[in-house]
Formats: C-alpha cells, sequence, structure tokens
C-alpha cells in the first residue's frame, strides 16, 4: 500500500465515523478494547490487536501513560483498517510501535500520524516558527510520529522540508 492509499483510508475513517477516537471507533466496530499490566521495560508490549473467529480485540499496556495509550489504541486500529479487515493479517503486536522494520508497521505508523496530526495544526505551527522538535512537544506526539507525518504531507504536495531525524522503532525504548 502506498502513501495515497493511506490518506484515502483516513478519510474514509473519518468521514465514516466523524472522528479518530479510538474508543468510539471500537464500539462502532464491535471492536473488544482490553487493558493489562504489561510493564514499562524496554521489553515490555506496548499493545496488539487480535482476531479470531470473526472476533477483534485489541489490548493496551495499562502501564503507559495515558497519552503513549491513546496513540497506541490509534496504531492497533489502524493495523485493523489496513491489514485485519482486508484479510491480510490475523494479529499483531508492538513492542516498539513507529518501527520501519516491517511494511505493515510502516503503513500502521503513516495512518496513525494521519488520523492524530491535523495538516492545518502543523500548518499553524509551522507558520509560528516552531521547529521540528517544538511542534511535536507542542502536539503531545513523539518526534517520530511528526515525521511520519510529514511524509503524508509531502505527498500530498506540501512543500515542507524533511524532518531532522530518521523514524526508528527504538524511540518507544525512551518512553
Amino acid at each position: 500500500m502506498n502513501k495515497a492509499s493511506v490518506i484515502r483510508t483516513a478519510a474514509y475513517i473519518l468521514d465514516t465515523y466523524g472522528s479518530a477516537d479510538p474508543d468510539a471507533i471500537c464500539r462502532q466496530e464491535g471492536i473488544l478494547l482490553l487493558y493489562a499490566q504489561m510493564g514499562r521495560e524496554d521489553f515490555a508490549c506496548k499493545g496488539f490487536i487480535l482476531q479470531f473467529e470473526g472476533k477483534t480485540a485489541i489490548t493496551i499496556n495499562s502501564d503507559l501513560d495515558e497519552e503513549l495509550q491513546h496513540i497506541i489504541k490509534v496504531h492497533e486500529l489502524s493495523h485493523y483498517f489496513l491489514h485485519i479487515a482486508t484479510g491480510s493479517a490475523e494479529a499483531f503486536h508492538d513492542f516498539s510501535a513507529f518501527d520501519e522494520a516491517s511494511i505493515e508497521e510502516y503503513e500502521a505508523n503513516l495512518l496513525t500520524a494521519e488520523l492524530l496530526l491535523r495538516d492545518e495544526d502543523i500548518d499553524e505551527l509551522i507558520d509560528e516558527g516552531c521547529d521540528f522538535y517544538e511542534m511535536a512537544s507542542r502536539l503531545s506526539v513523539p518526534a517520530e510520529l511528526l515525521d511520519f507525518k510529514l511524509r503524508l504531507m509531502r505527498e500530498k504536495g506540501a512543500v515542507i522540508a524533511e524532518a531532522p531525524i530518521a523514524s526508528l522503532g527504538t524511540f518507544m525504548q525512551r518512553l
């Protein structure tokens, strides 16, 4: 799936559900949303999605702070819309979300960024003269997620500088 397809998928989700609220989308889709203590260690699982016999469940690490739990919920829903609902996979686990090691993670990272971050908000911060890291801080997202969003904005034709980082899967270990 290319970036344009991810952008179309995000538009479909926003049009269909009226928002990117993962709790509301899970309710509407009949996806069971569970929380489990999985630890705060570097190697701890952040979340995962499973589908079995037509039932889908997302489990989120309850030891994470609420902002990160929200991001992980949207990331797991991204797997649902991109991979599970399309029949291309039945389970994902995220020991380090936002990893580019697999195409599925890359696609889920792009969709997560597109759903969580609005182009207008980023344009406004750029107009205010914010640098990359200040934008990520003001948007309350990891810098790596902002990197994925900037990639999509360039895909849509925005003339925007490359991020000063290359998003890697290891950033979650620092959170």
